[in-house]
């Protein structure tokens, strides 16, 4: 039967019976408390239970290993396999809120992540998997929101989606299907919210790689896969620049960013320019390894990277013109902001691609100075593109720190690097704190790979 109303106050105001400004992802008084703030905004019914509250460590002196399984113990039943009742009514409410659009760019799930979240919570309930990475994330995200430190609870619910998605993986059927997908896209928003203990590999990529060559068609199977690809893609193809693991064809690299939604926009474009460069990569690094003929390469890479820069200047052009238009003057317009934002971010993942081949280009050819002028350039440019992201800390702006990476990678002057290391370290410490990163060996990761393995190029130090 329908509830009755009982307010819209967070969890943590309606306990104090404090007024509450309903403000998402968390209200004023949460986040001068740093407390998580829980459901605020969130309509309630007097026959719902609030089965999601954020309880504090009684034990400080307990390890994390035993903090962890405490918490897996409290919350291995939270999800009971039939999800019925208030318990999914309950996870629907949390995640809906997370995704809502009008939440802060700067926290946006929906907006940072993709457009497939608004698909979610009709899927709950009929794939535990989903459900559970569901329950993960949103109970991440809150504590994120709040400036909080990774709480046992959300480590435990992220354990567990982790044991449940095995056990669905093991499961040919279960494997393939789209909700499954799904869960392991969310597990990777999920890790951005944990910190993934500095980590650029996290292996769910990989294993949404593996999940696809498994099926018959590679590519999206319906309209909800579409949406899924769109963000999907972008990790795969970003991890498999420097994770050997996720071998495709080329044929499968084609398959996963080709998209009826953005296939004949700069943005989908650029993406079918990068699905050739993990394959390029380990083109050059057999050919440098091997001590072959590598002209046949650079005449491959270089129509390629020229073609980035021709779609990078249109990404440019397009950016400097909304920002000069009149509807500039209606900023503050959910439309307006939407479409600011998504130039920008359009325009710092094209410099990053442009700068990965240009990064390919002088391991191939060392003596193309035309490529180092060109790659200061783009370095400057990826400075500029950070400061100006500034707006979206942290969650909206989280990709700055791949294309930082880049601009890292591709410059060997000491004053440049230096100037991305410090931005580079900023960005860094929005995700990760200081005692869980390790940037130089994760940069020596990616140097290694860009730079083909080429032991001349690859004279990488980094200076905190």
């Amino acid at each position: 039967m329908p509830g009755v109303p009982s307010g819209r106050a967070c969890d943590a105001c309606r306990k104090q019976k404090k007024k509450c400004d309903e403000k998402q992802p968390t209200c004023g008084r949460c986040l001068r408390l740093k407390v998580s703030c829980v459901g605020s905004g969130q309509q309630r019914f007097k026959f719902k239970q609030d089965q999601f509250s954020h309880k504090s460590n009684q034990n400080n002196q307990m390890t994390l290993a035993s903090r962890l399984r405490s918490a897996e113990e409290k919350y291995s039943f939270e999800i009971p396999r039939a999800c019925p009742g208030n318990r999914m009514t309950s996870l629907t409410s949390l995640f809906v809120g997370a995704i809502k659009r009008s939440t802060d760019l700067r926290y946006n799930m929906w907006w940072s992540f993709g457009i497939f979240l608004e698909d979610v919570p009709r899927r709950l309930g009929s794939n535990e998997a989903l459900d559970r990475a569901v329950d993960a994330v949103t109970t991440a995200h809150a504590g994120f929101c709040t400036h909080q430190p990774v709480s046992v609870e959300a480590l435990a619910k992220y354990s567990y989606a982790l044991k449940t998605l095995r056990v669905y993986l093991d499961n040919p059927f279960q494997a393939s299907d789209s909700s499954t997908l799904c869960a392991v896209m969310i597990l990777l928003v999920c890790q951005t919210f944990m910190g993934s203990n500095g980590n650029m590999v996290s292996g769910h990529a990989q294993g949404a790689a593996n999940i696809l060559q498994a099926r018959k068609n590679f590519g999206p199977r319906d309209d909800f896969e579409s949406k899924l690809f769109l963000s999907l893609r972008g990790s795969v193809l970003f991890e498999g620049l420097y994770n050997d693991a996720i071998d495709l064809s080329p044929e499968e690299w084609d398959a996963l960013v080709t998209n009826e939604f953005d296939q004949n926009q700069p943005e989908g474009q650029i993406l079918r320019c990068l699905a050739q460069a993990p394959g390029l990569i380990k083109c050059g690094k057999r050919a440098i390894r091997n001590g072959e003929n590598l002209t046949p390469l650079v005449n491959e890479v270089q129509p390629i990277y020229e073609k980035c820069k021709l779609i990078l200047a249109g990404l440019k052009a397009r950016t400097v013109a909304y920002e000069a238009s009149e509807t500039i003057a209606m900023k503050e317009t959910f439309i307006a902001q939407i479409l600011r934002a998504h130039y920008l971010r359009t325009y710092g993942i094209g410099i990053a691609i442009t700068t990965f081949y240009n990064c390919m280009l002088q391991a191939l050819d060392p003596s193309d100075y035309t490529c180092v002028v060109e790659s200061r350039d783009l370095v400057k440019d990826t400075l500029v593109h950070a400061q100006e992201s500034n707006m979206y800390r942290p969650v909206g702006a989280g990709y700055v720190i791949m294309c930082l990476t880049a601009a890292w990678v591709v410059t060997t002057d000491p004053q440049l690097r230096s100037m991305v290391e410090a931005a580079l370290i900023d960005y860094y410490g929005d995700f990760v704190t200081p005692h869980g990163a390790n940037m130089p060996r994760e940069l020596e990761q990616v140097n290694k790979n860009l730079r083909l393995g080429s032991t001349a190029q690859m004279k990488a130090t980094f200076n905190p």
